[in-house]
């Protein structure tokens, strides 16, 4: 499964699986396309939801509104986050 980050205005997109390192997933944002601001964390689920809990958000570089964060998946982040309330 794919998480995906999507910002509809700009069309800006970036997407890997959630288990990816978190050092591929910080060069292909370099090598391949604009800047997403993550937090910190050993995959790229772990830098979307330390992202989600710190700041709410995951803005788009280019026009800074936030992005949609999708995956077939995604309600187990939502548990995840909803647990450490």
């Amino acid at each position: 499964m794919q998480i995906e980050l999507f910002c509809q205005p700009c069309c800006n997109r970036f997407l890997a699986p959630p288990e990816t390192p978190a050092l591929e997933v910080l060069k292909r944002m370099m090598d391949d396309g604009p800047w997403f601001a993550l937090g910190e964390g050993a995959t790229f689920e772990d830098m979307i939801f330390t992202a989600l809990t710190s700041r709410g958000a995951i803005c788009c570089p280019d026009c800074l509104r936030p992005v949609s964060v999708s995956e077939e998946s995604l309600g187990r982040v939502a548990m995840d986050m909803l647990a450490q309330w």
